[in-house]
C-alpha cells in the first residue's frame, strides 16, 4: 500500500510568502490560485500529484498568510513567484495557474520562458477584460466597493460553517463555496481591490503567440466567470494548446471535481513528457 503524501505548511520569510509543499522527488509543479482564493484550494491535487512530483502551492500576495508588500500588480506577482522559484532552487517547473493565477502564470511564462517547462491554465482570467461584464461588478464606481464588502460580510456570516469543511471534502458545489467564502472574509479588502484592478488592466493579447511551451487550457463546464468560450479563445490564441472541459464543474474544478481535475492534469503532464 502506498503511504499517504504528507502536506507541509511553510513560510518564506524574505519574500513573505506562505506555501504548501508535498512530494519529495520528481519534477516540480508550482500552483497559483485565483483572486480571493487560498493555497489549500489545491489540497487534493497535492495529495495525488505529490506521489510523483515535488509540489508547491503558494498563497498569493495579500491572500492567506502572504503579505502583499508591493506585489499588488500582476507583473509584480509574476516576478515574485519567479524569485520564489530561484530561492528554492527550482530551475524548471510546470506552472499551474487558476483564474487570476492564470494571468500571473502567463505573465511569468512570457518573462521567464526558460523557467516554465509546461503551463496549465485553469479557468484562467487571462485578458480578463474579455470576460463577461458582470465579472467587473466589484470595480463599478461607487457600487463596486460596497458590493465587494457585502461579499466579505456574507463570508463572515458563513465562516463558522466554512471552517468545518475539510480540505479533502470530495468535491461538489456547496461545501467548496462555503469554504471559499469563509476564506475571502479574512483577507485585506484594500489589497485585494488593488490586485483586482490590475487583473482587469493586464492584457496578454498578441503576446500569447510567443508561448512555445506545452500548454493545457482547462475549463469547468458551467463556469460563468471565465466561461468555456473564453477558454476556447485562449486555447486558440496559444500555439499548440490543448483544451479540456471538466464536466459538472463551475469555476474551481480542482475543488469541485478534484478527481477529474487531477486525471486531466496527469494526462497532460504525461503527454507533454512524451513530446
Amino acid at each position: 500500500m502506498t503511504s499517504p503524501v504528507t502536506i507541509e505548511r511553510r513560510y518564506h520569510d524574505r519574500l513573505g510568502l506562505s506555501y504548501l509543499t508535498a512530494g519529495a522527488s520528481g519534477p516540480a509543479i508550482v500552483f497559483l490560485h485565483g483572486w480571493g482564493a487560498f493555497k489549500e484550494l489545491w489540497w487534493s491535487a497535492l495529495r495525488d500529484l505529490g506521489r510523483d512530483y515535488r509540489c508547491f502551492a503558494i498563497d498569493m500576495p495579500g491572500h492567506g498568510e502572504s503579505r502583499i508588500g508591493r506585489a499588488d500588480r500582476i507583473e509584480a506577482i509574476a516576478e515574485l513567484v519567479a524569485e520564489f522559484c530561484r530561492d528554492l532552487g527550482l530551475t524548471t517547473i510546470t506552472l499551474v495557474g487558476h483564474s487570476m493565477g492564470g494571468s500571473v502564470a502567463v505573465e511569468l511564462t512570457l518573462r521567464h520562458p526558460e523557467l516554465v517547462q509546461r503551463l496549465a491554465l485553469i479557468d484562467a482570467a487571462v485578458d480578463a477584460y474579455r470576460m463577461p461584464a458582470y465579472t467587473r461588478t466589484y470595480l463599478l464606481p461607487n457600487a463596486g466597493w460596497a458590493a465587494f464588502r457585502l461579499s466579505q460580510a456574507v463570508g463572515r456570516a458563513f465562516r463558522p460553517l466554512g471552517q468545518r469543511v475539510p480540505h479533502e471534502h470530495g468535491g461538489g458545489w456547496i461545501r467548496p463555496w462555503l469554504r471559499r467564502a469563509s476564506y475571502l472574509a479574512t483577507f485585506d479588502p484594500e489589497g485585494l481591490y488593488r490586485i483586482l484592478r490590475s487583473l482587469f488592466a493586464t492584457r496578454a493579447d498578441d503576446r500569447l503567440q510567443q508561448i512555445r511551451t506545452p500548454v493545457l487550457v482547462m475549463t469547468g463546464q458551467f463556469d460563468s466567470l471565465a466561461p468555456p468560450a473564453h477558454a476556447r479563445r485562449l486555447a486558440k490564441a496559444i500555439p499548440g494548446a490543448q483544451y479540456v472541459m471538466i464536466p459538472a464543474s463551475l469555476h474551481n474544478p480542482m475543488d469541485e471535481r478534484p478527481r477529474a481535475f487531477t486525471r486531466a492534469l496527469r494526462q497532460f503532464l504525461a503527454n507533454a513528457k512524451a513530446q
